[in-house]
């Protein structure tokens, strides 16, 4: 059966659709509810990331309100989104039947199970880097018109404004020209595509000029770990490469690696060089800084799915219908687990949703503490936006203790705490720090966040300030 446009764009709109019923579920992270709190403020950077998350949760809120539904269909629509460029590409280079074992193997694996769910920059970097691969090919791989190259541009530098690793995706493209194409070099449309990338990314540039370059910095600093790469850090190494075999799932990253071995089945073909070039170009770099710094797998996910057309075309040549099918039921396996785990008998500390649970109930403690004129703070960025985000009249929560730059540091600079009164909530106990910020400081309550089949949450709930 051929996987025609219509049927495609139907099965992701419904993946889509299904994965948005889905996220509704679960409570958000508070990584996620930082993002919201960012959409409220929009501008064109922030200190630890580009803002495009922002600008979609925005749009999608604007629809749908603020609500988790709102807030996480950013990520349904991406990864879709992704997935659609993933399975053309696949057609492209090896025909029809690999576009319909790409788009399976790229619904049902971890890493793209995990991406449906969560609304972090990662999502609209994962679509506009494939969009970007996709007209890439195109225009690099192929004899692309204008179009094409405007449009791999413009994606290459809404990739970079999504995330700065997105900057890989223009710098595997120019490897893979001066690898196949130098006439490129040569050619107008090329640098035409490179100022559109230039030109999208241009906001970002003039926000961290405007602000001393911090934004890059932070990420520089993140990505470094202040290692000084002179140390070679085996454990974390491992830790990355198993944890790539398990963001694919364990057949498929056997397959991958079969059909990387089998150079003459791409080394000759530019379509499909292109695509092991934006594979192998990322995470060579990533595999070499895992070795002196902990490197984090979202990281690499967008190469990962460059190279599921190379998977899905040499299952589809080999004629191995049987490991493509094996690499689906352990793939839809691993999925349970992360969907579903208590149906695993995942519980406690094995349950990989724990991190979603706790700040919901202790916004409802807040709630049922809260007097008129109180205001909220917290200790960290993470829980002071579940705050906001839970707290029905989504109040300014703020951060009076010390705690890792963020954007709340900037927003409550020169806040004077002793005129202020309120809840604060923490993970650990301030009483002494509250004093001293705040003249009087109490604890109200311990709020222990549970839940069956999940770990619990411990909080301290303190009142601070004279009314």
């Amino acid at each position: 059966m051929t996987l025609t446009l219509p049927r495609l764009l139907s099965l992701l709109a419904l993946c889509a659709l299904l994965q948005s019923r889905y996220n509704a579920g679960l409570p958000l992270s508070g990584d996620e509810a930082y993002y919201w709190v960012w959409s409220h403020t929009l501008q064109a950077g922030y200190h630890d990331h580009p803002p495009m998350i922002a600008l979609l949760i925005k749009a999608t809120t604007a629809l749908f309100g603020d609500t988790v539904y709102g807030v996480r269909l950013v990520a349904a629509l991406c990864m879709s989104g992704a997935l659609f460029f993933i399975a053309r590409m696949a057609e492209r280079a090896y025909g029809g039947q690999s576009a319909w074992w790409a788009l399976g193997f790229g619904f049902i694996i971890p890493l793209t199970q995990m991406g449906y769910v969560l609304a972090t920059p990662d999502a609209p970097l994962v679509l506009f880097w494939s969009a970007s691969a996709y007209f890439g090919m195109k225009a690099l791989a192929e004899e692309g018109n204008w179009p094409d190259f405007l449009l791999a541009g413009l994606c290459a530098g809404a990739a970079m404004a999504s995330k700065y690793t997105g900057v890989l995706v223009p710098a595997s493209a120019l490897l893979f020209v001066l690898i196949r194409r130098r006439d490129l070099l040569r050619s107008s449309k090329l640098w035409a595509s490179v100022g559109v990338a230039a030109l999208a990314f241009s906001p970002v540039l003039w926000w961290n000029y405007a602000h001393g370059f911090e934004s890059f910095a932070f990420q520089y600093r993140h990505g470094s770990g202040g290692s000084g790469e002179t140390v070679f850090l085996w454990k974390e190494f491992g830790r990355f490469t198993g944890g790539l075999v398990v963001a694919a799932s364990p057949v498929l990253f056997v397959v991958m690696i079969l059909a990387l071995i089998r150079r003459q089945d791409w080394e000759r073909d530019d379509k499909r060089l292109y695509l092991v070039t934006l594979f192998l170009a990322p995470m060579a770099l990533f595999l070499y800084k895992a070795l002196f710094t902990k490197i984090q797998l979202n990281w690499a996910a967008p190469a990962f799915l460059t190279l599921l057309p190379v998977a899905a075309g040499y299952v589809d040549q080999k004629r191995l219908k049987t490991v493509g099918l094996a690499v689906m039921a352990s793939a839809a396996l691993m999925a349970v687990a992360l969907k579903w785990p208590l149906l695993l008998g995942l519980t406690g500390n094995l349950n990989i949703q724990n991190r979603l649970f706790g700040g919901e109930q202790a916004a409802t403690a807040i709630m049922e503490l809260r007097q008129p004129g109180d205001s909220v703070f917290a200790d960290h960025l993470t829980r002071a936006a579940l705050l906001q985000f839970y707290l029905p009249d989504h109040p300014r929560v703020m951060i009076p203790t010390e705690s890792r730059y963020s954007e709340y540091t900037r927003w409550d600079q020169g806040m004077e705490w002793k005129s202020l009164h309120g809840l604060y909530l923490a993970k650990d106990q301030h009483q002494v720090e509250l004093t001293r910020l705040f003249g009087t400081a109490e604890l109200a309550q311990v709020v222990v966040a549970s839940r069956p089949g999940f770990r619990s949450e411990t909080f301290y709930l303190y009142r601070v300030g004279a009314q």
